[in-house]
């Protein structure tokens, strides 16, 4: 997904404001009022129940009291954030999570007779033809790199404008000629990334379980492949690697802007746990493996790198920073030759720009950067 820059919902908003508090305390005093003009009637009416009614003043007043705090809970405290997250609130004991979504194109024997070294798996729009075609003409044209083998593969839903059928059409072409689409049955929409990264998993579970590395991407990004696989290649040998853009401490964004907004009743807490940016995290493939079993048990949130990043804290996977913070960016950065080709992953790089910063890296080999 297209993550908020240096971290999803910067911004804090208190819920409750001083134009609630203000309502609620004139309400009481308004009540309060009504009840003393009530009282001052039947004292008029009957001077001697004065005396009897006085304390039954004070005992409505509590009951008001006691209301207007119960009103005061429920009509704001689903709003109240949690300060310290205990990311145990999404986790079932029961796998009542699994997705039962069927793939309607799944590309099954990609892994039959290979072991491949790196999987990556991009996540499209079903009208991103143009975008999954500049990728497999540059970053994700080549099979092997120095004797390893790649595999490049496609993420989508099912077309959300149903009457489309030419998309759809165009979409099961491009299977049949590229054999590189994974597709289940969701509708692609924004907040069904997590349901297509999930497809992600489950499809490295049961058709590629044997891939040493798992990348998940976007399609308007620019990868390096030659320095994602000398990266990988100098990794330590751990079935907890999680590496990517690391994203620390960021705030659950409660602000007007939809497409980084998340409710309280989806996620209280008010950090996020540690996670990578799902422009490009790269993982263990066994890691794969228990991050997708783990999924059946854990409730789904809008933001897919948020949600894998709830896995690994429950899983006890620390995030891998990388040591270069010249390698992962988060946002597009102008072509340069010596940053381009010592760079893993970039976003925000439109499908022009991604066939010409190729061209650019692949021609100008002569450069010599210092």
């Amino acid at each position: 997904m297209a993550t908020r820059g240096g971290g999803r919902g910067w911004r804090h908003r208190v819920p409750h404001g001083k134009a609630s508090k203000k309502r609620v305390s004139g309400l009481v005093v308004r009540i309060l009022k009504v009840t003393d003009a009530l009282l001052q009637t039947s004292y008029c009416s009957d001077p001697v129940s004065v005396v009897y009614m006085r304390p039954l003043k004070w005992i409505f007043f509590v009951l008001v009291m006691f209301s207007v705090t119960a009103v005061w809970y429920v009509a704001f405290s689903s709003n109240t954030v949690i300060k310290h997250t205990n990311l145990m609130y999404f986790y079932e004991y029961e796998p009542v999570y699994k997705q039962h979504y069927l793939f309607t194109l799944r590309e099954r024997l990609k892994c039959k007779d290979i072991n491949p070294f790196l999987v990556i798996l991009v996540s499209s729009r079903p009208e991103d033809m143009m975008s999954r075609q500049a990728i497999r003409m540059t970053w994700g044209s080549q099979s092997f790199w120095w004797g390893h083998r790649i595999l490049t593969l496609f993420l989508l839903g099912q077309d959300s404008q149903r009457e489309n059928n030419a998309a759809a059409l165009s979409v099961e072409d491009e299977s049949i000629l590229y054999g590189d689409i994974i597709r289940q049955n969701f509708m692609d929409t924004y907040n069904n990334l997590t349901l297509k990264t999930i497809m992600a998993f489950r499809w490295i579970t049961e058709f590629c379980s044997n891939t040493r590395f798992l990348m998940k991407t976007d399609t308007d990004v620019f990868i390096n492949t030659a320095n994602l696989i000398k990266f990988l290649l100098k990794l330590n040998s751990s079935e907890n690697v999680f590496t990517g853009y690391p994203l620390i401490n960021n705030f659950a964004y409660r602000g007007s802007y939809q497409k980084t907004y998340i409710s309280y009743d989806e996620y209280p807490f008010r950090l996020y746990p540690p996670y990578c940016s799902g422009m490009g995290y790269i993982l263990d493939g066994k890691l794969a493996l228990r991050i997708y079993e783990l999924m059946s048990h854990i409730k789904p949130i809008k933001f897919e790198d948020v949600y894998v990043g709830i896995c690994l804290n429950l899983l006890n996977v620390n995030i891998s920073i990388p040591e270069d913070n010249q390698q992962f960016f988060l946002y597009k950065i102008d072509f340069d030759i010596c940053k381009y080709r010592h760079l893993i992953a970039v976003h925000g790089i439109t499908s022009s720009e991604i066939i010409r910063f190729w061209q650019d890296l692949s021609s100008n080999t002569s450069v010599i950067c210092l």
